[in-house]
């Protein structure tokens, strides 16, 4: 024979529609397992992995050093997913290094990498950057200016034959940007360059300086339309990073995927052109053409 507490029943099953009942094993289980459990938002990785395909992607600042060096750097750049990669010398060794990038270009081993030749202007002040920049100017591809003093972060901006402002927070306590030298930046094409390895290679209180910095170019960026680039400046293969990991990266500061694709791919690709262009351009807004044979 059963016994049944019919009042004990009852309040049992009333209070039992607010009650929530758990299998802690199965919490415990699920719970323990969730650490190797990974997490995908399918759509974004096929939109992001869809658009990715016509892209092309540029490792815009790598340095550049003797033949077999540079030529390592390179085919690792290739074969985590770059079409194009610009050679970075500094002003002192460009004479010297600027033949062996020339060799490169050809080489059979990177033959699907667009291999262009830049250099880094160091300067003390806007007249020496200035001197240095019409010295260069018609030898390398791509002039940059290492950034930091604010002066010559602004003289940078307001020159036009200048192509990148590399790292204007270098050495700052600030971005390194402002309102004025963000407006000249888009009035005279001058690229503004993030460098990734400053948020790998940094630690602690640095690190979070470094992206609060990125967070204020950013939103300069998104206010005047200036050129964004994101770039390595690798030193060794440890240092290159494929072009989804840096667009990851990017999200970190606040990047979109369209941004950071961006940077990585159609601001280079205007850049290079651009450049090459600039033969041509006898003044401001004035290019010359070749005539066209009438029929």
């Amino acid at each position: 024979m059963k016994f049944f507490d019919f009042k004990e029943d009852a309040r049992i099953s009333g209070s039992s529609r607010q009650m929530k009942f758990f299998d802690f094993k199965e919490d415990a289980r699920i719970s323990g397992s969730s650490r190797q459990m990974k997490f995908f938002d399918f759509k974004e990785d096929a939109r992001i992995s869809g658009s990715s395909r016509q892209m092309k992607f540029f490792d815009f600042h790598i340095q550049a050093g003797d033949h077999d060096f540079s030529l390592r750097l390179l085919a690792e750049a290739s074969r985590l997913g770059y079409q194009g990669a610009v050679l970075v010398c500094s002003d002192e060794t460009y004479s010297r290094l600027q033949p062996e990038i020339e060799l490169l270009r050809d080489n059979p081993a990177i033959s699907g990498l667009e291999v262009a030749a830049g250099v880094m202007i160091n300067a003390s002040n806007p007249q020496d950057m200035r001197r240095k920049v019409n010295r260069f100017r018609r030898k390398a591809d791509v002039v940059y200016v290492s950034g930091g003093d604010l002066k010559v972060n602004r003289a940078a901006c307001e020159n036009p034959r200048v192509d990148v402002l590399s790292a204007p927070y270098s050495s700052r306590r600030d971005a390194g940007m402002n309102h004025v030298l963000a407006r000249e930046a888009a009035r005279n094409r001058v690229a503004v360059e993030l460098v990734t390895t400053d948020i790998m290679g940094s630690w602690l209180k640095v690190r979070a300086r470094v992206l609060e910095y990125f967070r204020d170019i950013l939103k300069l960026h998104r206010k005047f339309d200036f050129p964004l680039l994101l770039s390595s400046r690798a030193s060794s293969i440890y240092d290159l990073r494929t072009p989804r990991d840096l667009m990851n990266l990017a999200g970190c500061f606040g990047m979109s995927t369209r941004e950071a694709g961006r940077a990585l791919s159609s601001t280079p690709s205007s850049i290079i052109e651009y450049s090459r262009k600039r033969s041509l351009m006898i003044a401001d807004g004035v290019r010359l053409v070749e005539d066209e044979e009438e029929d």
